[in-house]
């Protein structure tokens, strides 16, 4: 991950989080649809226009020419959807980001909210390209998918690492509340049986003790 990508994507991140890496779609799947576009909406059309006169008089240059800006507008609109559409792995959660040009869906998950993590094939060529389906499922049946994503089984390595060392750090953290709390509780007995015990309090217990046992109707169960 480099400078531009920890920049570029942190407005989708709160401020105290610390963004460890990016997970993107594999490169193979934006290079497949700009490919498709090309051949279909730029290369061909453009071929059949040029190679044929009858094509020629038909159709004015214009509309090929707007087509062809179309296509170029078409796939760098695809390129940016392919970049923005990502994982973002920080220090205490994944943030899934579904781009759009007027709308960006954001869901942030915290590593205690995941239940389990898996991989998914969807062909034969996914093994080939390294390439696969990374599935987060999450409590209640709930999951999150990051279709055809590069190198998954790294980034889901990467992901129990930083939980492993989330448990962890919560582990010593509860460990030292508990000694803590235990010196707390250790250091105001000491302080309540030492005061109680002072002769002055022990002279203040018995005048209110024989205070009672003056009132009507008291029992003594001592």
């Amino acid at each position: 991950m480099n400078k531009f990508e920890t920049s570029f994507f942190n407005k989708y991140i709160t401020e105290w989080q610390e963004i460890k890496w990016i997970i993107h779609i594999h490169f193979i799947d934006i290079f497949a649809q700009i490919f498709l576009w090309l051949s279909m909406w730029a290369i061909l059309p453009s071929f059949m226009y040029f190679y044929s006169e009858l094509i020629q008089n038909l159709i004015p240059f214009y509309y090929l020419e707007s087509l062809l800006i179309f296509v170029f507008i078409k796939t760098i609109y695809e390129v940016f959807n392919w970049y923005n559409d990502v994982w973002i792995v920080t220090n205490n959660s994944i943030v899934s980001l579904e781009w759009a040009l007027f709308k960006t869906d954001s869901l942030s998950i915290d590593y205690d909210k995941i239940e389990w993590m898996e991989v998914e094939q969807d062909w034969i060529l996914d093994k080939i390209f390294n390439k696969w389906n990374l599935v987060i499922h999450k409590f209640w049946d709930d999951s999150i998918t990051l279709f055809n994503a590069i190198n998954p089984y790294d980034w889901l390595n990467l992901i129990e690492e930083i939980d492993d060392e989330i448990n962890e750090k919560q582990l010593n953290d509860d460990w030292k509340h508990d000694i803590i709390m235990d010196a707390l509780s250790w250091v105001v007995e000491n302080y309540l049986h030492n005061k109680i015990n002072t002769d002055e309090n022990k002279e203040e217990i018995n005048k209110i003790i024989k205070k009672i046992e003056k009132k009507e109707w008291t029992i003594d169960l001592r």
